[in-house]
């Protein structure tokens, strides 16, 4: 993790408010002589920092593992917390070394303030915190460790190179995520330092805004801010002490942000001044207007908040994804010229989604507004349900596609499905923290499960039909009773975010992973004595057979799927790797080698045999034969990363998809040797 707070003396000019170099006598935006500033005492007694020894204990809990980055207020050190199964975590040092007085205070409270403020945030683009502290006269934060790198160093590694467009567009979505979350808070929280380097970026492209030292409470009424706080060339003008900073401040970083990685242009060299991007493509000339209102130096021209901005960077991307040339996209041999494709919702052909039908593509569905994000097939057979982006679960007729309905309950986008084994309740976890039982027919919710304290990634019914197991950023898994809601056993051997779970076929184990790179297979249910049915509710299982870890990925794990067999466990994750595990040894059986070196996001095992369907960011879904050893087959019918693949419990067909939206259903009978 970067410690991306810097302390520096700038001198701001006191006609437009850009910051200058200490040591400047015009300033470089608008050539106006500058005024030098007062110099400082210096402070009496220096405290140095950064020189924490590995295996020093902070707290009588905190076992320092090495050093994570250093920053103007001090340093960041990597660590294990002891009481927790010694879960990684980042643990800022604050520096009071060669500050004067006036400094000292601004850097403490600067620390204070990011304590209070992140302590009381729960979102999936920001660290939490666990505990902050003093000792041996320094002052110390302990927050999720963020492992990647920021923003900045990326750009840095690119030599001025740009950001490819789909990239910073779902850059600029997070985000916006985000700030919007922060702007909506009561009262309203301001960051007041978006910049490349104050945001994380993990190997799955997720990203962490970090660095909360500056950032403040919107005050109604209040004219200015106390300080004049910021980063050069990101910062609005108003936050050099003209008017109070609102979240329209923000905006106007993003936009400078955006402008840079569509540009390679740094805005610190040109404060206030940004050229027009001159996108040339036509689903992109709304990001040019949109970009430059951002950083509009009138405060009342910018977007009125970051929801505004997010739904436009949407239908941008939507644009300009479903209008990709097709020849832009690898076929595979023996490809065939597109035919019409029937979409699921009214039949006809689709003049929304762009897409590269193949023989054996069957139909597609439209109707999601955002990326797809988890598909499900009855265990009947009959209705395919697919999860969104846009907050909404859609249910389709399996045998040609045609919409039955749509469930909108959820607050926030839905990550998972599940089905009953009957094939009547859908279980659907979200961003919102909740998962929804609902019945399938009437959309009618049958329960609200809430125990979770974080958005919900993952949710699996027990093929017995007796529990349902859901994770997520909590760090924890919770097994609850089907029927009642109650829940039954906490799992908390992890020690990052959970984004997956699979049930063995047999429902006596589980297989979990997700940011701490490990997959754990567990059982969740200790079997007990014939037990009054008063004190099975009431008493939470506690004791079960210690867990089996695997190590071997060097990234989060994205996606875990067990064999219809029940021997064995596909993974795929960040680092690349997809691998076959022996789930009883836990030891490696096969590492197919796709045809791309892209990550993959879905896994999927046939019901019927030993083939197994990944897909990924090179938009294709290969199918491999794990008795062979060998890729049998390749889908090519999407334009946008796969994220969801769902084998029919029948083995007859497939369905996929992802960020093009479309969900396409294609058959497997016809590929040689698919069906056992």
């Amino acid at each position: 993790m970067k410690d991306g707070m810097s302390l520096s003396s700038p001198l701001f000019c006191d006609t437009c408010g850009a910051a200058n170099r200490a040591q400047a006598q015009f300033c470089r935006a608008c050539g106006r002589p500058l005024r030098p500033q007062s110099p400082q005492p210096a402070a009496s007694s220096p405290t140095l920092t950064g020189l924490l020894n590995i295996h020093s204990l902070l707290k009588q809990r905190y076992t320092i593992l090495g050093p994570a980055g250093r920053g103007g207020f001090g340093a960041v050190y990597r660590a294990a917390d002891t009481q927790f199964g010694n879960r990684v975590v980042a643990i800022k040092e604050m520096s009071q070394n060669s500050l004067n007085e006036q400094e000292l205070q601004a850097a403490t409270e600067a620390f204070k303030n990011e304590a209070l403020l992140l302590a009381n945030l729960k979102h999936p683009n920001l660290p939490s915190i666990y505990d902050q502290f003093s000792e041996n006269s320094r002052f110390y934060l302990v927050m999720d460790f963020i492992e990647g790198e920021t923003l900045e160093e990326h750009l840095n590694k690119l030599n001025g190179a740009k950001l490819p467009i789909e990239k910073v567009l779902e850059i600029g979505i997070q985000l916006c995520s985000v700030l919007d979350y922060l702007h909506t808070r009561e009262p309203a929280i301001i960051f007041r330092d978006l910049k490349p380097a104050n945001i994380m970026l993990t190997q799955g492209d997720n990203l962490y805004l970090i660095d909360f030292g500056i950032a403040r409470h919107f005050k109604p009424g209040k004219a200015k801010d106390t300080a004049a706080l910021g980063s050069a060339g990101y910062a609005a003008p108003e936050q050099y002490g003209r008017s109070q900073t609102t979240a329209r401040s923000d905006i106007y970083s993003l936009g400078a942000t955006l402008h840079q990685l569509l540009t390679g242009e740094n805005p610190a060299d040109t404060p206030f001044q940004f050229s027009p991007l001159r996108l040339t493509e036509p689903t992109l000339t709304g990001l040019d207007k949109l970009i430059m209102s951002m950083v509009s130096v009138e405060i009342t021209k910018r977007p009125a908040s970051a929801a505004i901005v997010k739904k436009e960077l949407h239908n941008i991307s939507v644009q300009h994804t479903t209008t990709v040339p097709l020849n832009n996209f690898r076929v595979p041999a023996g490809y065939q010229a597109p035919r019409p494709t029937k979409t699921g919702s009214k039949g006809k052909q689709s003049s929304q989604l762009t897409f590269r039908p193949q023989p054996n593509t069957l139909y597609v569905c439209s109707g999601h507004t955002g990326r797809v994000t988890a598909l499900a097939w009855s265990p009947d057979n009959k209705i395919l349900a697919s999860a969104s982006y846009d907050k909404a679960v859609q249910l389709w007729e399996g045998e040609k596609g045609s919409a039955i309905l749509t469930y909108h309950k959820h607050l926030e986008r839905v990550n998972a499905l599940a089905w009953s084994p009957d094939s009547k309740r859908i279980a659907s976890a979200s961003d919102d923290g909740t998962v929804h039982v609902w019945n399938a027919l009437s959309k009618q919710t049958v329960r609200t499960y809430t125990e979770h304290s974080g958005p919900v990634c993952a949710v699996a019914w027990s093929p017995n039909g007796l529990y349902i197991a859901s994770a997520g950023l909590d760090k924890t898994v919770h097994v609850w009773d089907a029927s009642t809601g109650q829940r039954v056993f906490t799992y908390t051997g992890h020690t990052g975010k959970i984004y997956t779970l699979a049930w063995s076929p047999d429902s006596k184990r589980i297989a979990s992973g997700g940011e701490d790179k490990k997959i754990q297979f567990w059982e969740p249910i200790k079997e007990t004595p014939k037990r009054s049915l008063l004190a099975s509710l009431t008493n939470l299982i506690t004791q079960h057979r210690g867990p089996l870890t695997i190590n071997k990925h060097e990234g989060r794990i994205n996606e875990l799927a067990w064999s219809c067999d029940g021997k064995y466990l596909a993974s795929t994750g960040a680092d690349h790797l997809t691998a076959i595990w022996d789930t009883l040894t836990g030891q490696l059986v096969f590492k197919p080698k796709p045809q791309s070196n892209s990550m993959k996001n879905a896994l999927a095992w046939s019901p019927v045999s030993s083939h197994l369907a990944m897909g990924g960011n090179d938009k294709m879904v290969e199918i491999w034969n794990m008795d062979s050893k060998k890729l049998v087959y390749t889908y090519c019918g999407h334009v946008g990363y796969i994220m969801a693949i769902a084998w029919a419990p029948n083995g007859e067909r497939v369905a996929s998809s992802g960020v093009d939206r479309s969900i396409q259903v294609w058959k497997t009978t016809t590929i040689s040797g698919i069906i056992k």
